[in-house]
């Protein structure tokens, strides 16, 4: 006997076997979904929150889906047999708004965008990143805002969240929809995050002796943790996915920050590329089957650096990952939990990010063995995802680009056209394979902060007295940004054809068929390293800070 589908409604759950006996009875139990990705003795699982003596009846058992005030839509259910154990399917009645997902141009740029920019240029998408370690608060702090989930009331700081509040509805009004990057950083937070907060949501394995340790991965091994998760995402859900979009709207999630750099950028401590991917897949299941409540397409994605076939310290496996292996062991967890609708976000910066240039990128290729993804190469990943067994429903899976840009370097004034016209080929890459549902340019404004990048459209003059950048002028790329989607769009690609190099670009324009591997039996000495430049000998005395060369 195996369970093959667990599916919700309004007021029950109904669970599907195969192999079943009519009348058989089986005990069916609902247990708080802890995971714990290593194999851990001092580990406890989730405790059981209902249990019930069924009997099956046409291949099913049904249960409640309440438990009190406990929705068990989000548990996990054993019934003494394998296969699926989430909720695999719901019901349209159990979604407050049903809305299809909004076809937007995948033109964005940062939320902090001034109103000119958003206006002319032609933006129609963005992203907003939310720190459960500083948007979480205790009971006692005053003027928080109350949030009562599963009968149980959470405290959200409210200057935090009317900040927000401010951002979602200055772009809606402009018609701009926004992906949102939930983090857990109490590095970032500093004095501002509440102590007791961050020892319940800090995940148990974060080191925090790493120095560029920036952001944790959320907790799921506590109850606790797993509690406060849910009232987090279920409050910004409530929130930003409203049928009248009063605080603006809300797409979907993208899960964390380059968790194939997590030793960086979304530490769990020390874990194999599976054991680290077992919970990372149940925090994106569980962050959909929460969307699910309020509306019905609400997308969930991940979040990739941009190495595939490979990470960024291939001596350090524990730590970095690859793209490649992270997708096959999140499948691997759908097929034995329960499959749902995750989805990919990655960011293919060029691979030295200090120079913009990426048709001259040396590393990337059009195979499964590459190393990296980056702008050169962007058809890889829509051909890996269209391999049968990661298909949805027969579907292949939505792709966006929620972070990436072209640099400009100060020595270096050429590399600003660079830029400007390596926007507008990536751009006609991702036009042509129309698999990419948003291309964000990050960052708005240069960050002096930032590794030492000018990643922004626009320069940076400076700090003011709040320690915020002072937005100065724009750079040429902003010409190729407004002009794409327009009547323009033809004169700057003849441009661009002319500055890159009409062979070249038209090369990249239809570049070599994605196959699985390449043949080496010509390659030369081949090592696996920092790009096309190397970094100085200054930057790799200092150790890894990032998970990209410069």
């Amino acid at each position: 006997m195996r369970a093959t589908e667990i599916r919700a409604y309004r007021e029950k759950i109904v669970i599907r076997f195969e192999g079943a006996c009519e009348g058989q009875a089986l005990t069916v139990r609902a247990c708080v979904p802890l995971v714990c990705g290593p194999d851990d003795p001092a580990f406890t699982p989730g405790r059981t929150v209902y249990e019930a003596r069924c009997s099956v009846s046409g291949g099913c058992v049904t249960v409640p889906r309440h438990a009190g005030k406990t929705d068990l839509m989000v548990y996990r259910f054993e019934c003494g047999c394998e296969g699926v154990c989430y909720v695999t399917e719901v019901e349209p009645e159990v979604s407050a708004f049903h809305d299809p997902y909004p076809v937007r141009p995948m033109k964005a740029i940062n939320c902090h965008a001034l109103d000119e920019d958003l206006d002319e240029l032609g933006f129609a998408q963005t992203s907003i990143q939310w720190n459960q370690a500083l948007f979480m608060v205790s009971g006692d702090c005053p003027d928080a805002i109350p949030y009562e989930y599963d009968g149980k009331t959470y405290y959200f700081n409210r200057a935090e969240v009317e900040n927000v509040d401010a951002q979602m509805q200055r772009v809606w009004r402009r018609g701009i929809t926004a992906v949102q990057r939930h983090v857990n950083a109490s590095f970032l937070a500093g004095e501002k995050a509440d102590q007791r907060i961050v020892d319940i949501v800090q995940h148990p394995g974060y080191d925090y002796d790493y120095p560029t340790a920036y952001m944790s991965t959320c907790n799921l091994r506590t109850e606790a943790g797993f509690k406060y998760f849910c009232a987090f995402i279920d409050h910004m859900l409530s929130r930003y996915c409203r049928p009248d979009h009063k605080y603006g709207w809300m797409t979907g999630f993208e899960t964390g920050n380059e968790v194939t750099s997590q030793y960086i950028w979304n530490n769990a401590g020390e874990m194999t590329c599976a054991e680290y991917m077992r919970e990372y897949t149940e925090i994106m299941r569980i962050s959909w089957l929460l969307a699910m409540k309020h509306w019905s397409n609400f997308r969930v994605f991940t979040s990739f650096d941009q190495y595939f076939n490979g990470c960024h310290v291939p001596s350090e496996p524990k730590r970095f990952y690859g793209m490649k292996e992270c997708i096959d062991e999140i499948q691997k967890n759908c097929d034995r939990d329960g499959n749902f609708p995750w989805n990919v976000a990655f960011h293919p910066y060029p691979e030295n990010l200090s120079y913009p240039d990426f048709w001259n990128d040396r590393e990337p290729n059009w195979t499964f063995e590459t190393r990296r993804i980056t702008f050169k190469n962007l058809e890889v990943m829509p051909a890996y995802l269209k391999q049968e067994h990661l298909l949805y429903k027969g579907e292949v899976r939505h792709i966006i680009l929620p972070e990436q840009g072209f640099n400009s370097r100060t020595d270096a004034p050429y590399t600003l056209l660079q830029g400007k016209y390596g926007y507008v080929l990536a751009y006609q890459k991702m036009k042509k394979l129309g698999t990419i549902d948003m291309f964000l340019h990050h960052n708005y404004v240069d960050g002096p902060w930032e590794f030492g990048l000018n990643l922004g459209i626009r320069y940076c003059d400076g700090y003011d007295e709040n320690n915020r950048e002072i937005i100065a002028g724009r750079k040429p790329i902003c010409e190729a940004i407004a002009a794409m989607d327009t009547e323009r769009e033809a004169d700057m690609v003849a441009e661009a054809r002319a500055y890159i190099g009409e062979e070249i670009y038209d090369y990249m324009m239809d570049p070599p068929e994605v196959t699985a591997g390449a043949d080496h039996s010509k390659d030369g000495l081949n090592i696996p390293g920092q790009g096309n430049r190397r970094a100085t000998d200054k930057a790799k005395a200092e150790g890894t800070k990032a998970n990209f060369d410069t």
